[in-house]
């Protein structure tokens, strides 16, 4: 035991002297160089302390359990880590199966968007294409209604004035017929001159009578007639 605190005093004799001898920067640098060589050697017990263990492993238990121990220890290690291994690659590939499950629940719910919204902008094309037709159509119909309109209108008026000339024309042969049959010496009798002016008085109207009932006869024997696709009834 006095030894032992021998040895200690003389180290610290040691200790003292070193730090004596050595100044501060001394010390720094001594102090930097014993600490990179620990580092050093604890990066290399690092490096080496798997095959250390496994070394240490295979030495105790092949002097416990002998060469087939060993073997067995193997063996169990081995499907150990196989199983763990094994477990961790059927977690990702049901990982993988559930993403790509999800991936294509999603592209088939796209594509049915997609092909929705395709089939509804050919609908809405196709009617819109109709709309725009059945809109020319109907603006080519109205224009050609107002051209067909302009011109019966300027027909009408063309058959007005006809009209009116002609009723003049048969007033004033009816007027000049009143005057003759009353002032002209003639020896037709009275009673012709009267039959005659109310002749020419009705004869307008009989004239009226007689175009409608031509019109109907005509109307009524084409009704009985093949129809026939340019005649317009």
């Amino acid at each position: 035991m006095s030894t032992f605190n021998l040895d200690n005093f003389n180290d610290l004799i040691n200790n003292a002297n070193n730090i004596i001898s050595c100044g501060p920067d001394c010390m720094n640098q001594k102090t930097t160089t014993d600490l990179r060589e620990k580092y050093l050697t604890a990066q290399n017990n690092e490096k080496t302390a798997q095959y250390q263990v496994f070394d240490a492993t295979r030495n105790y238990v092949t002097f416990t359990q002998g060469e087939s121990g060993y073997n067995d220890y193997l063996d169990n290690e081995l499907g150990t880590k196989a199983e763990t291994i094994s477990s961790d690659y059927n977690i990702k590939f049901s990982n993988s199966i559930n993403i790509i499950k999800s991936k294509i629940n999603t592209f088939n719910g796209l594509f049915l968007n997609v092909t929705n919204v395709s089939d509804l902008y050919k609908k809405y094309k196709s009617e819109n294409d109709f709309l725009e037709n059945k809109l020319k159509n109907q603006s080519a119909d109205i224009i050609t209604n107002d051209r067909k309109t302009y011109y019966e209108e300027e027909g009408i008026g063309k058959l007005h004035n006809y009209y009116y000339f002609l009723l003049l024309i048969y007033i004033f042969i009816l007027v000049v017929f009143l005057l003759s049959s009353i002032f002209v010496t003639t020896s037709v009798s009275i009673f012709i001159r009267i039959f005659v002016f109310c002749f020419l008085l009705i004869y307008p109207f009989l004239l009226m009578i007689i175009f409608h009932f031509i019109k109907n006869m005509i109307n009524r024997i084409q009704d009985y007639l093949p129809s026939h696709a340019y005649r317009n009834i």
